[in-house]
């Protein structure tokens, strides 16, 4: 099948631009302007193919028989979300904010993609993006190594935000590694069995060169992918019976030998992959924060799980539902490093927690079904396909193993390979292929078609809009946390929040300038905006408590001081705050108020002040004997503490004075 020019100058900058488009002081993220781009190119692309269906009158569907467990994942996904709803009918909103982002990615980013792959399959367009996502590689890997060794090619400052590890143009170096274990078993492919024609001195230079970015990255999981992925290219290899071409040695030898000298840094040039890998063991004999960070995003999706089993959380709401899943996490002994964790770091846990063991079991039928019909299609295809295939296939797989530590497939560009990678596994045999071609003459298809091109356009505007609300919202975050110019700030959010109404951060921040100019009433609105947005952040409710109190509705400050520390019972101002409006109403809130303490003596043991708080309470309840440990408790912090030192000698004195009493 033929591809138009538009459509293929489209893939050319979807392939070529998105990529390596980044920018550092334009959006919170700097790979948000290539997550926006590439929202927008692909429904652009599927807009020209109904555009030129219109114009034919037939439509032509391309499937395979990968279709159904695609499609399958797709549809439980999404009834997932929508049972999300039903189970949660006071978190809507938010389910639906959080939701929506998933449900869009799992059909633009996803499979869009895919199906895309399967129509534009000519054989001179696949080599063209081939070779532009080497070239891709390359000018990416080039920029990683140079970062690595503290040289910024294109900005005024050194990026650093991952310490050396380099950014790259991803923004993000679990994304370029992810991205680099993906291409590198194609690219290994075409160098061993010249598969598109690209000249075996570049690629043998591409590959060392994204080798070498990849162990700059410092990230793990992707070097257990990527050994995996040659693994599975150098097995299907091997099983077919082919013989590797003359020169294979020094290809894997340059690799092995790369890893092994791989310096620390650039002022430090002892070997780095070994001492990297040989980290795992500190866990053993001390807290390693990376590790138990996971365990603890871990363990919160297994609380989702047990919670609901069957379908799970909904599809896209594990960030929303995590927070409180941590909260009594974090009262455990090396668990207390709280995170606001976007996705569950194990495509495992990732799809059990959010579409429960349904899902999940259509996970592993759809990833079982794709490497068993690719083991099926490399018997069928003679040479280069069979070959393109395993490097296809091992790339696929290099990803899977990566993510098994990592978040890098529910990102846009890392993704996109990905997801273009196994829709070109499904399409090297077109006899496998389905070809549908749907008539458009009756009023009903065509309404349909309309419909479709409707569907897309709102896609793009959605991208559009939501990179017009993030650009605004970075100019005000930035005056807003300068302090210099709240009007500003709040004008620039204000924009954001017309673009894009539900982003949790924009909304939060609009609230807190509101806040700032005195605007209580404005300020209190955006703070629901952005609990509607996403209701898990303990920062929303704590500044919303706040500002109740100073209005002097107490009632509605309490119950928003007691969310706040049902997310977070590390909220040690939370702790204070609402104390002091239990003390308002002793009698009232007795039990309360000592519940709260005892938590947060717990989670703050040298904390004088909650020990001393403490003891005050258990003295005007005249629990003497209690009101006595907690002052001991503070003394204990502070020996200095005058003022627990003073309530202690008037509580011993009145427990001298009723023993003395007692006797009489």
């Amino acid at each position: 099948m033929e591809t138009s020019r538009p459509i293929r100058n489209l893939l050319y900058l979807l392939f070529g631009v998105c990529p390596l488009l980044f920018f550092t002081d334009l959006t919170r993220n700097p790979y948000y302007t290539q997550i926006a781009l590439l929202n927008i190119l692909i429904p652009a692309c599927w807009l020209l193919w109904v555009g030129q269906a219109w114009k034919a009158q037939e439509f032509v569907w391309v499937s395979s028989p990968f279709d159904p467990a695609l499609l399958a994942l797709l549809g439980v996904s999404l009834l997932s979300w929508l049972l999300s709803m039903w189970a949660h009918p006071h978190l809507i909103p938010s389910i639906y904010s959080e939701g929506s982002k998933a449900a869009v990615f799992l059909i633009v980013n996803t499979y869009l993609v895919y199906a895309m792959a399967l129509r534009a399959r000519d054989a001179s367009l696949v080599r063209t993006l081939l070779w532009i996502t080497y070239a891709v590689c390359f000018l990416a890997a080039l920029y990683g190594v140079t970062q690595y060794f503290g040289i910024e090619l294109f900005w005024p400052t050194q990026l650093n935000p991952y310490g050396n590890r380099p950014v790259s143009t991803f923004g993000n170096p679990n994304f370029m590694s992810s991205y680099l274990v993906v291409v590198i078993p194609v690219m290994v492919a075409d160098y061993l069995f010249k598969i598109t024609g690209c000249p075996r001195s570049i690629l043998f230079i591409v590959i060392q060169m994204s080798v070498a970015a990849l162990l700059a990255t410092l990230t793990r999981s992707s070097w257990v992918g990527l050994v995996v992925g040659l693994l599975v290219l150098f097995w299907g290899v091997r099983s077919s019976g082919d013989r590797l071409i003359k020169g294979h040695i020094l290809l894997w030898g340059a690799m092995i030998a790369l890893a092994l000298a791989w310096p620390r840094g650039p002022s430090d040039l002892h070997t780095v992959v070994v001492e990297r890998l040989l980290e795992v063991k500190r866990m053993s004999t001390e807290v390693y924060g990376s590790a138990y960070q996971r365990f603890l995003i871990w363990l919160s999706a297994w609380g989702m799980v047990q919670d609901h089993p069957f379908m799970g959380k909904g599809w896209g709401c594990f960030e929303l539902f995590y927070p409180f899943y941590q909260g009594p996490l974090l009262m455990l002994k090396n668990l207390s490093e709280r995170t606001h964790a976007n996705n569950a770091h194990n495509e495992i846990l990732e799809y059990w927690s959010q579409i429960g063991t349904l899902g999940l079991g259509v996970v592993v039928w759809m990833w079982f079904l794709f490497f068993r019909l690719g083991a099926l299609l490399s018997k069928r295809l003679a040479a280069p396909g069979k070959f393109m295939l395993w490097g296809f296939l091992g790339g696929a797989a290099g990803m899977l193993v990566d993510n098994l530590l990592n978040v890098s497939v529910h990102f846009a560009v890392p993704a996109l390979i990905f997801w273009w990678w196994v829709g070109s596994a499904m399409a090297l045999d077109p006899s496998a292929l389905k070809v549908r071609r749907v008539d458009l003459h009756s009023f009903w298809r065509k309404a349909a078609a309309a419909l479709c091109a409707l569907g897309l356009v709102c896609f793009m505007g959605r991208a559009v809009c939501m990179w017009a609300g993030e650009v605004n919202f970075f100019k005000g975050f930035k005056l807003s946390k300068a302090g210099v110019d709240l009007v500003s700030a709040s004008h620039y959010l204000e924009r954001a929040y017309a673009w894009h109404h539900l982003e949790v951060n924009n909304d939060y921040e609009l609230g807190n300038v509101y806040a700032r100019l005195g605007e209580r009433d404005k300020a209190l609105f955006m703070y629901q905006r952005a609990i509607d947005a996403n209701a898990g952040y303990d920062e929303i409710y704590f500044n919303r408590a706040t500002m109740l109190m100073q209005m002097g509705r107490n009632e509605e400050a309490i119950a928003n001081y007691r969310i706040c520390l049902a997310i977070n019972p590390l909220s040690q101002q939370a702790y204070n705050a609402l104390a002091g409006l239990y003390f308002k109403d002793l009698a009232r809130y007795g039990p309360d108020i000592e519940t709260l303490y005892l938590q947060g003596v717990r989670a703050y043991p040298n904390d004088k002040d909650m020990w001393n708080n403490l003891g005050y309470l258990y003295t005007q309840k005249q629990e003497w004997s209690r009101a006595a440990q907690a002052y001991q408790s503070a003394l204990a912090v502070d020996p200095q503490f005058d003022l627990a030192r003073r309530n202690l000698a008037v509580v011993l004195q009145k427990m001298g004075n009723l023993n003395a009493a007692s006797k009489r």
